[in-house]
C-alpha cells in the first residue's frame, strides 16, 4: 500500500478541520442558550430579544387548574439586522403525558396583533397575545421565551414547544360587551351626571358608543344599544351587510339591513343601495287600520276589529317576499324576538283607534311629547312574532322593522335634526314599524327623514325599506372587527 506523504497528510487534516469548523459554525446559528431571564442569544451570531409583559414574572405565569389566562407580551429585537423569531412555551412541572395534553397554549390569529413566529426589524417590537388553558388536575407554571435566527436559514426550535395559531371563534355579545357603559351615569361621551338626555340628539356629550339600558344591568341578559357616531357595529351575515342596533332581553342581537358587501367584502353601501327598495306602508291611508303592520277591517266601529291581525300590510309583503328568496336557509340562526307595531292609544287622546276617528298612538306621545323612548310593547296584539308563545304568532318569518323608539335610543328625536353623525344615517328616508296618528282620513307612520329626524308620513307614501332581523343568543363571530372595511363575519 502506497504511503501518504507527510506534507499531503497535513493538508488533508487541515481541510477536514476547516470543514468541521464550518459545520459547527453553521449549527451555532441555531443553537439557543440563555443569556438572562428576558433575553436569548445565538452562539456565533449574537441575537437577543427582550420579552416584556404585565402578566409575566421572569417570563413565567402560574395557571390554576380549570382556568384560562391570557398573556399579552411584547417581543423586542435588540439586533442590528432583520431576523426571524419564534416564541415558544415550556411547562415547568414534571407531568405525565396525559396531563400535559390537557394544557393548551394557543395564539388566535384574529385577536393577536402579531403571530408567534415571523420576521422582525432591528429594534422592532411584536405584540403577541396567547391564551393558556389548564384542564389538568394541578396548577402549572408556563414559561414563555423567544429564539431567533438569520433570515433565509431554517429556524429550528431547540427547546420548548411551538405555539399553534388558529382562528378564535367568539360569541358576538361577548365581543362587544366590554365597551358597554350604563346610560344613566356620566361617562366618556356623556357629560351629564344623570346620563343620556333623550330629549336631545346623540353627540360627543350626549351618547356615542354602546350603552347598557339602565334597569336591565342585573338581568340575565342586559340590553345594550348602540348610539350616535358608531364605527364598529357592522356585520356580514347571510351574504348581506347589517348594523347592530341592540341586544334583546333573551340575549339575541338585533340588526338592521345595510345592503350587500362590495367586491372587497366591505359594508360601504349608502343611500338606496342600503335598502331593499321603496314601498308604501299600506296602499290605503283613509282608516286607522292602515297604521298596522297587519290590519283588520277598515270602516269598523271597534278598535278590536280595526286592528285585528288579518291582512298583511304592503310593506310586510315586500319584506316577506325578500326573506323567502334570500334568507330561509338561515332561519335556524335567527331568534323569534318581538317586533312591536305599537297601536296603543296615547294617554292624552280620547280617540277610539277605529274607523276614521282621530287618534294619537303611543309612540307619538312618548317621542314627541314625553321624549322618553321604551322597548316595552304593551299590547300582546302588537307583539309580532312567529310563535304565539312569546307574542301574537302572526308573522310568517322572523323579520320586520325597527320601532321609532329603537331609533330614538340610537340618537334621533322627533322633529329635530341631528346635525351630528350617527350610525343609522344613510342619506335616505325609510319606514319604522311605529304608528304616529290618524287624522282627517290620513293614517300616519313614523319614518326616518333625510333631515336626520323622526318624522311621519301617510301610509300610502312610498318610503325606503330597511328590514331588521335578530341573531340568536350565542351567535359566534368567525372574523372581523366590526368596521365597514372589516365587518364582523358571522359563523354560519
Amino acid at each position: 500500500m502506497k504511503k501518504i506523504k507527510p506534507k499531503l497528510k497535513y493538508i488533508i487534516i487541515a481541510v477536514l478541520f476547516i470543514c468541521l469548523c464550518a459545520i459547527n459554525s453553521s449549527y451555532s446559528y441555531y443553537k439557543l442558550t440563555k443569556e438572562n431571564k428576558n433575553a436569548l442569544t445565538l452562539n456565533g451570531v449574537e441575537l437577543t430579544y427582550t420579552i416584556t409583559s404585565d402578566s409575566l414574572e421572569n417570563r413565567k405565569i402560574q395557571v390554576p387548574s380549570g382556568s384560562k389566562q391570557t398573556v399579552t407580551m411584547n417581543i423586542t429585537s435588540n439586533n442590528e439586522k432583520d431576523t426571524e423569531y419564534e416564541v415558544y412555551y415550556q411547562i415547568m412541572e414534571a407531568l405525565s403525558q396525559e396531563e400535559k395534553e390537557k394544557i393548551s397554549v394557543v395564539c388566535y390569529e384574529n385577536i393577536s396583533e402579531s403571530l408567534p413566529t415571523g420576521e422582525i426589524t432591528p429594534n422592532g417590537t411584536k405584540t403577541i397575545i396567547v391564551e393558556i388553558e389548564n384542564n389538568s388536575t394541578s396548577p402549572v407554571t408556563i414559561e414563555l421565551g423567544c429564539q431567533g435566527g438569520l433570515i433565509g436559514r431554517e429556524l429550528v426550535l431547540e427547546q420548548g414547544n411551538k405555539i399553534p395559531v388558529t382562528i378564535a371563534i367568539r360569541e358576538l355579545v361577548e365581543m362587544i360587551k366590554p365597551e358597554a357603559v350604563l346610560d344613566n351615569i356620566q361617562s366618556t361621551y356623556v357629560s351629564s351626571p344623570t346620563g343620556i338626555d333623550f330629549s336631545q340628539t346623540s353627540s360627543d356629550t350626549n351618547g356615542k358608543g354602546l350603552y347598557i339600558l339602565h334597569g336591565t344591568e342585573n338581568d340575565a341578559n342586559p340590553i345594550m344599544y348602540y348610539r350616535g357616531d358608531v364605527k364598529n357595529n357592522n356585520v356580514k351575515f347571510a351574504n348581506f351587510c347589517w348594523k347592530i342596533v341592540r341586544t334583546t332581553e333573551t340575549g339575541g342581537v338585533k340588526l338592521i339591513y345595510n345592503g350587500s358587501p362590495n367586491n372587497n367584502g366591505q359594508c360601504t353601501a349608502w343611500g338606496s343601495s342600503s335598502m331593499l327598495s321603496d314601498s308604501v306602508f299600506n296602499t290605503n291611508d283613509n282608516d286607522n287600520a292602515y297604521v298596522g303592520y297587519m290590519y283588520g277591517t277598515a270602516g269598523s266601529s271597534t278598535y278590536e276589529e280595526t286592528h285585528k291581525n288579518t291582512n298583511d300590510s304592503t310593506i310586510k309583503t315586500v319584506i316577506d317576499e325578500w326573506y323567502s328568496r334570500n334568507m330561509t336557509e338561515y332561519t335556524d340562526q335567527l331568534e323569534d324576538t318581538v317586533w312591536c307595531n305599537d297601536r296603543s292609544i296615547s294617554p292624552f287622546d280620547s280617540g277610539t283607534g277605529a274607523g276614521a276617528d282621530y287618534t294619537d298612538y303611543g309612540a307619538r306621545y312618548r317621542l314627541m311629547i314625553n321624549k322618553i323612548p321604551t322597548l316595552e310593547c304593551v299590547n300582546e296584539n302588537d307583539r309580532f312574532t312567529v310563535s304565539s308563545e312569546n307574542g301574537n304568532g302572526a308573522l310568517t318569518y322572523p323579520i320586520a322593522l325597527l320601532t321609532a323608539d329603537e331609533i330614538a335610543y340610537a340618537g334621533i328625536i322627533d322633529g329635530r335634526e341631528n346635525k351630528n353623525n350617527y350610525y343609522l344615517d344613510n342619506a335616505d328616508l325609510w319606514w319604522t314599524m311605529s304608528p304616529n296618528y290618524f287624522y282627517s282620513y290620513d293614517a300616519r307612520v313614523y319614518f326616518l327623514n333625510t333631515t336626520d329626524s323622526l318624522s311621519y308620513s301617510s301610509s300610502s307614501n312610498s318610503v325606503g325599506v330597511r328590514p331588521s332581523i335578530s341573531l340568536k343568543k350565542g351567535t359566534k363571530v368567525e372574523s372581523g372587527e366590526g368596521t365597514v372595511e372589516n365587518p364582523y363575519v358571522i359563523l354560519e
